[in-house]
């Protein structure tokens, strides 16, 4: 390839040579043929003659010029058609991370924060060190937490992470011991981390500032199967607090169309699930009565 662009160059530099005395012969053949003629026309023929081959030359100049332009834009990657369109090529922005000589980048959902164990208590710890509770704290006021209650979810195949997935809920007092707020996390037990997912503002005139979560403690979701259902809970289960997606032809859960007060719709506003001692199941909610499954308000055209 280095001979074949010698010749190349060998050969431009003797055309352009000979272009250049074919020239200058012009040139000395137009003086002459006018050397009879007047002074100020020899002197014009002689300008003339000396432009056009001063013309010729830069031409080929001008050409020469070009032509290694192009050669140096192939060969680094500028020319058309050899830039590739990928992440990461000229065209293209690298990013700020993840590349040679940067730092790595953050992770797709740096607000998970992960617990040592399921228990309450390591959930607690975990919760009250998450940036998310410090951010919030100066803004609301609170200063400790309750007890976390795990909210779990139930029959929820819609493939959105809120609904498919279980929660902690934990409520949250001030100094004068005043529950002022709730925190609703998204919890992921297969990893045992934690995302921040919602906080609701109590206010004092709100009767839950007078109450931890869930405001239906799990003897009264009991005492309540016992009364209407003559029924207690059934050896070896425990009962358990569970959300899940609404049906969508409940939008205003208390309009006349469709009530429905028993609650269970969101984590933060669960339902007791109790297997009675005859073997069936039973949801206890906001409104103090039993419901069968076929009783919640839950999609059926989930994904």
């Amino acid at each position: 390839m280095l001979q074949a662009r010698r010749r190349s160059t060998y050969r431009s530099y003797h055309t352009k040579a000979n272009v250049y005395q074919k020239a200058r012969l012009q040139a000395s053949r137009q003086l002459d043929t006018h050397s009879s003629h007047s002074g100020s026309g020899s002197i014009i023929a002689t300008i003339a003659g000396v432009a056009l081959a001063l013309l010729v030359v830069a031409g080929f100049a001008l050409i020469g010029i070009i032509g290694h332009s192009k050669g140096t834009a192939t060969a680094s990657g500028g020319g058309p058609g050899t830039v590739p369109a990928g992440y990461g090529s000229l065209n293209h922005p690298k990013g700020p991370c993840g590349n040679a000589g940067q730092a790595a980048c953050t992770a797709a959902q740096p607000n998970w924060f992960s617990t040592s164990s399921a228990s309450p208590a390591a959930v607690a710890a975990a919760i009250a060190g998450s940036s998310d509770y410090r951010s919030m704290q100066a803004q609301y006021g609170y200063v400790a937490l309750d007890t976390p209650a795990l909210v779990y979810a139930y029959d929820a195949h819609t493939g959105i992470a809120y609904y498919d997935s279980d929660h902690w809920v934990v409520s949250v007092r001030n100094a004068a011991g005043m529950r002022c707020g709730l925190f609703d996390f998204v919890y992921d037990a297969a990893h045992q981390r934690l995302r921040f997912s919602s906080f609701g503002v109590i206010t004092p005139a709100d009767p839950h500032a007078q109450q931890a979560f869930p405001y239906i403690s799990q003897s009264q979701a009991i005492a309540v199967l016992s009364s209407e259902r003559k029924l207690g809970v059934k050896g070896g289960t425990q009962p358990e607090l569970i959300f899940f997606p609404i049906d969508p032809s409940y939008p205003i859960l208390t309009s006349p169309a469709h009530k429905w007060a028993g609650g269970g719709n969101s984590p933060m506003l669960p339902m007791w699930y109790i297997t009675g001692s005859d073997g069936n199941s039973y949801f206890i909610g906001t409104d103090l009565h039993t419901h069968t499954r076929s009783q919640l308000p839950i999609a059926t055209t989930q994904p």
